[in-house]
């Protein structure tokens, strides 16, 4: 009897036991988290920013966070967003966000990284196959421009630019500008002004460029004087002359 009493004892204190320590855990686990989801602990007091900018200040970037940011309890803060706020800023490709406790974000940014002047006031990014539109009043690198009516049709036009950049390594001449039109018709632009029309469909517009660049050096052709030359033959081209020598083109 006694051994049955000190066995149902034990029993009875290891259930007591377990009970508290069950108790402990989730009431020290609830304290936790509404320590760490006060609004005073963990502010945010620091941001790091991650990135190779060259168009980007880290001093808009960190103006930003702190306006979203700044004294936020870093535990239940919501980086998405921040996030979305610096997805808005025409010069960002990528952005991500992460926590470092006790008190730090860090900003990973990557920027466009533009490949071609895109219509009037844009840019085309051949990584990201965008367009994106930042303030290009100190801009002035020296790319190629393309055009089309809508924003969709970049990674179309620039793989052709790339394709008849190509076709004229070596002949002396360049091109400053390609414009695929509303009827799909694609005009290039040589550096003198003159126009090149090359018609539609990709593969025929380089095509007629390749038959032009080996055939216009023999015909005597003086580009200079040329306002436009339509390449839409299949045999010859023909040429519209500009009214006044001089002129550079349109």
């Amino acid at each position: 009897m006694v051994m049955k009493k000190q066995t149902r004892g034990r029993f009875y204190c290891g259930l007591l036991f377990a009970a508290l320590l069950t108790f402990l855990v989730l009431k020290g686990d609830t304290l936790l988290m509404d320590f760490l989801s006060s609004s005073n602990a963990l502010p945010i007091r620091a941001v790091e920013i991650d990135g190779a900018l060259k168009e980007l200040s880290k001093k808009e970037i960190v103006e930003l966070a702190g306006r979203h940011a700044a004294g936020r309890n870093l535990a239940s803060f919501e980086t998405a967003p921040l996030q979305n706020a610096l997805l808005q800023l025409p010069w960002v490709a990528q952005a991500v966000i992460r926590k470092k406790m006790p008190d730090k974000l860090i900003i990973s940014l990557v920027e466009h990284v533009p490949a071609a002047y895109w219509n009037e006031r844009g840019l085309y990014d051949a990584r990201t196959q965008s367009v994106f539109y930042p303030d290009l009043e100190n801009f002035h690198a020296s790319l190629v421009r393309l055009g089309a009516v809508r924003d969709n049709l970049a990674p179309e036009v620039y793989a052709l630019a790339v394709q008849l950049h190509e076709v004229l390594r070596g002949s002396g001449l360049q091109m400053v500008k390609l414009h695929l039109d509303q009827v799909r018709c694609y005009t290039l632009t040589l550096r003198n002004g003159t126009r090149l029309i090359l018609g539609r469909d990709r593969q025929k517009a380089a095509q007629r460029l390749k038959r032009f660049v080996l055939s216009w050096q023999e015909t005597g052709l003086n580009l200079d004087e040329a306002d436009y030359v339509d390449l839409r033959y299949e045999v010859g081209f023909a040429v519209g002359h500009r009214k006044d020598y001089g002129e550079k083109g349109r």
